[in-house]
């Protein structure tokens, strides 16, 4: 019994342990931010368990404490600390508020309904959204600055955001207010890092340091790759190292070309010509125009006045092309391949074979020679790699032993909370049922027991002890003669009188019962 209560324990103690965090549930929710260190603190002073979650720092309480422990926290003037939104335009107005008040309560409900819209992300744990909005103003004739808005993102262990997320929180934000444009938005993390600078430079085309090293390093692993799928099929696997270094140049260009086709030719003429046979102009100037004047003599020739006027205008072919640039441009690209001359399928190796894989590396790579690429092919010994001793694993410390030994470690408990309590508790259950069984078929008057005894012991001295005579003990015989005959047979049939004996206490029993 003391074995059994003490397998029943151990079985207790380990589902304990292995299932400790069972039952626990978060206290608040995974978007609600509290300060984690007055609840730890109250939950402490009102003795309350509680656990805190290594996936996402959320503290954990018992299903059935989590009332408890939102009221502890209710009244010492903890709760969730969460964005409010349009709840502020529900509040009721102070009576004699200005207009400034309605419009500071209306941006702080505005910011707070896109913090709640951003925390919706998953990547996102909390977030701040400050708005710096234009008002607008009809006395106003200069131009006055753009709206402008900061958003402030705290994420979460272990995740990231990319330029898609960042670039549907900027368009979030400038769509939710009126005439902001996306450029003026700006997201920062909770390291100081500003997350939309890789946006907008991708956005207006001109890519920074950092997008110019993930460039080359797209350029790179893409040469690489194309390289190595031809090498690994060639020379093997450990036979080749290769070294690409593209050169870019991530000035920003904008071109545009105007070019003149063919001769010119003539899009609008106009051409002008006047002749005048009219008599010049006589007299003297200043004096009275009613003088007559000395004619001219008529045999001499009129005079001519002659006047030509041609304009034309000639027009070329022309074509206009305006280039955008992605705001990079591959210079140069450096290949460098390593063989192995070691290995054995490069041992019978010439140079005809040598050059035709140049060939080939050139047009697996991509390169312009044109341009200034360049590929170098070589052959060298490689040194053997030092031997590193792997670490010895214990069987013990073999995760998947460590699950399988916990998996036989519960059956074997299972099995011996069977076989040493279940099944003892079953057995006695089922003998109690029998007993009351027993005692409900078998329950008659002491007196009819006694008799049936009396009969049996009778028989048995009949048979027994005094079988050569059967008329030694007649049934009319006095008590004397029948202490006289137990005697003789309590001597001789020893076994059967005990049993005789207990039949009578168990019939007194029943009775008494």
């Amino acid at each position: 019994m003391f074995a059994a209560a003490a397998v029943f324990l151990t079985a207790v103690i380990t589902f304990s342990l292995w299932n400790s965090n069972q039952g626990f549930i978060a206290l608040f929710g995974s978007q609600e931010n509290i300060p984690m260190a007055q609840v730890a603190e109250v939950l402490g002073g009102e003795a309350i368990p509680y656990r805190v979650n290594p996936d996402n720092g959320q503290i954990l309480v018992k299903e059935n404490a989590l009332s408890r422990a939102r009221m502890a926290l209710a009244s010492k003037g903890i709760s969730a600390i969460i964005p409010t939104g349009y709840e502020l335009m529900d509040k009721d107005q102070v009576l004699g508020s200005s207009q400034f008040i309605q419009n500071v309560r209306y941006k702080r409900s505005l910011e707070g309904e896109l913090a709640k819209s951003i925390m919706v992300l998953d990547a996102v744990e909390h977030a701040r959204v400050h708005l710096a909005i234009v008002e607008s103003s009809s006395f106003v004739v200069n131009s006055q600055p753009d709206s402008s808005a900061s958003v402030v993102i705290h994420l979460r262990y272990g995740k990231q955001m990319n330029d898609q997320q960042i670039g549907a929180i900027i368009q979030l934000v400038a769509g939710s207010v009126p005439g902001m444009k996306a450029e003026n938005v700006r997201v920062v993390d909770q390291h100081g890092n500003l997350l939309s600078e890789n946006y907008l430079a991708r956005r207006e085309g001109t890519p920074n340091a950092k997008n110019g090293h993930d460039i080359a390093e797209k350029l790179r692993n893409e040469a690489t790759t194309n390289l190595s799928n031809l090498l690994v099929s060639i020379v093997g696997a450990n036979n080749f190292r290769i070294s690409v270094s593209p050169t870019l140049n991530l000035n920003k260009v904008e071109e545009t070309q105007e070019r003149y086709i063919g001769a010119p030719r003539v899009s609008d003429e106009n051409v002008n010509q006047e002749n005048t046979t009219n008599e010049l102009a006589l007299g003297i100037p200043g004096s009275l125009s009613n003088r007559p004047i000395n004619k001219a003599d008529t045999s001499s020739p009129q005079a001519l006045s002659t006047r030509n006027q041609a304009q034309r205008k000639y027009a070329y072919d022309r074509n206009i092309r305006h280039v955008l640039f992605p705001g990079y441009t591959l210079e140069k690209m450096s290949v460098a391949i390593v063989l192995n001359q070691s290995a054995p399928q490069l041992a019978k190796w010439k140079a005809e074979q040598l050059t035709a894989l140049n060939k080939l590396m050139i047009d697996a790579a991509g390169l312009d020679l044109s341009r200034g690429d360049s590929l170098t092919l070589n052959m060298m010994a490689f040194s053997n790699p030092p031997e590193i001793a792997l670490p010895i694993v214990r069987w013990w410390q073999d995760s998947a032993a460590q699950e399988w030994a916990k998996l036989g470690l519960m059956a074997l408990i299972a099995l011996l909370i069977a076989l040493f309590v279940a099944r003892p508790l079953i057995q006695r259950f089922m003998a109690k049922e029998a007993s009351s069984e027993n005692t409900e078929n078998t329950q008659v008057p002491v007196e009819v027991a006694s008799q049936e005894a009396s009969e049996s012991i009778s028989d048995l001295t009949r048979r027994n002890v005094f079988a050569e005579d059967d008329e030694f003990l007649p049934q009319s015989s006095g008590v004397e003669e029948r202490i006289r005959c137990l005697q003789a047979l309590t001597h001789s049939e020893t076994e059967r009188v005990a049993e005789v004996i207990k039949q009578w206490i168990n019939c007194n029993e029943r009775s008494d019962s």
